[in-house]
Parts: C-alpha cells; sequence; structure tokens
C-alpha cells in the first residue's frame, strides 16, 4: 500500500499565487475584473485563462525572467521533496496554473524532474526581446468548467485502488480534488471549505509541518484510507465504466 501525495503549486509550494501576479504583471487590471467574473460563475476557468491571456499580449522576455525571480517558494520546500524520495513517497505536482513557470521555479530551486500536470504555456520568440503565448488545456473535463486543469481526474486517473492518496492545497481549485483524497494537508480557503465539508484534515503553514506530520503518519503500522474518499473515488470509476 503506497503513499501518493498530489499537491498544487501556487500559494503552495509558492508564498504566493504566481499565476495570477503573472496576469497582472501582464495584463494589467483588467483581468482582476475577469478573475471576478469566474469567481461569479460567469465564465469558465478556460474562458478566463483565454482573456487574460489576450490582455497580455506580447510578453517581454527580460521582464518575465525579472518576474520569475522574484518569486519565493514557501519555507520548507526542498527538504519536503528530500523527505518524500528517502522514505518512497510519489509526489506530483498538480495546479490548475501554467507549466512553464512552474517546470522553471521548481528548477530554480533544484527540484529537477517533478512531475507535474498543469495547463501548458508556450511562447514564440519573435526574436525583438518578445514572446507571444499560446495555452493549451491538455488535462482539462468536458463535463465541467470549473478548472481548467481538472485535478480530481488527473488524481483518479494515476493512483491505484491499493493506493493511500494524500493532497496538499490551499485554494478554490483544491475543494474538488480534496473530496477524493484521503490524508489532507489545508490551509486558508481549503481550510475553511474542509470545515464547511467535514472533510478531516491537517494544518500546516510550511512544508516543515507537513514533514513532521507525514512522519507521525508513517510511523503508524498501517496507513488508513478515509472512507468518505474511498468510496467517492469507487463511484466515480463506477460512472464513468
Amino acid at each position: 500500500m503506497a503513499l501518493k501525495l498530489y499537491v498544487d503549486f501556487d500559494g503552495t509550494l509558492t508564498r504566493e499565487d504566481v499565476g495570477n501576479q503573472f496576469f497582472r504583471t501582464f495584463g494589467g487590471d483588467v483581468c482582476d475584473s475577469i478573475v471576478q467574473e469566474y469567481h461569479e460563475g460567469r465564465i469558465s476557468a478556460v474562458e478566463c485563462f483565454r482573456r487574460e491571456l489576450r490582455a497580455a499580449g506580447r510578453i517581454p522576455l527580460k521582464v518575465l525572467d525579472e518576474f520569475l525571480a522574484r518569486q519565493e517558494m514557501t519555507p520548507g520546500v526542498p527538504g519536503f521533496f528530500d523527505y518524500c524520495r528517502s522514505t518512497g513517497i510519489d509526489v506530483t505536482v498538480l495546479s490548475d496554473g501554467l507549466d512553464l513557470y512552474i517546470h522553471r521555479l521548481l528548477e530554480r530551486n533544484g527540484l529537477h524532474g517533478a512531475r507535474v500536470y498543469a495547463n501548458r504555456l508556450t511562447l514564440s520568440d519573435l526574436g525583438d526581446g518578445t514572446a507571444v503565448p499560446a495555452l493549451d488545456f491538455p488535462h482539462g473535463c468536458s463535463e465541467c468548467g470549473v478548472c481548467a486543469c481538472c485535478k480530481r481526474n488527473v488524481l483518479l486517473t494515476t493512483s491505484g485502488e491499493e493506493d493511500i492518496v494524500g493532497y496538499i492545497g490551499e485554494g478554490f481549485s483544491d475543494r474538488c480534488a480534496v473530496e477524493y483524497a484521503d490524508i489532507v494537508f489545508a490551509k486558508d480557503d481549503l481550510q475553511r471549505h474542509c470545515q464547511e465539508q467535514n472533510i478531516s484534515y491537517y494544518c500546516y503553514s510550511t512544508f516543515d509541518d507537513v514533514v513532521s506530520r507525514l512522519q507521525l503518519i508513517l510511523s503508524r503500522k498501517r496507513l488508513r484510507k478515509r472512507r468518505r474518499a474511498e468510496v467517492k473515488r469507487r463511484e466515480a470509476f463506477v460512472c464513468e465504466a
């Protein structure tokens, strides 16, 4: 019985929501009103991203490099990945953000080769110091427009029946996924959601907190599934069959 951990990126592995700051930096204040429409349910996540990208236009590559250099990881992140490697815990970064900045920030912090599921951002270099951005959504769900990258589907299709599923997150796009997780680490908006939905969770602030709790969990003789999450995973597969 293996423990598989799925970890949100923006605001979880990083101190701030890098995606929101990215679009504010390159698209301006109009992106805030676009995101507001999304949170009010008037547009889908995909439409939100596409409109923000149109607002951003060409991306100055020097400004992008400077922007990424200012982003900080949450304290304890490198130690968390080291601990998971040393104990055989499988870790997947699962984000409704953009893979380009995720990969760059992970690699900048020595976290090479991390498995990442996210929305795909590509840049076509124009040779004048700017690039044209393009978006693709390889992990979307045709039946739901709440998220552009369906964390629930990724979690279900990349975990096995015998796995213990863990999830670490903090925000809106994590709400669906935690319904299917046996072990949940939550803070901020996700913590409030877990309280409202009666989902058991561990509170954390840094990833040192996460490692300390994982050490206690793994010291038990047997990891246990959360019954409600196990049932939901089975029901999801029955519905798909």
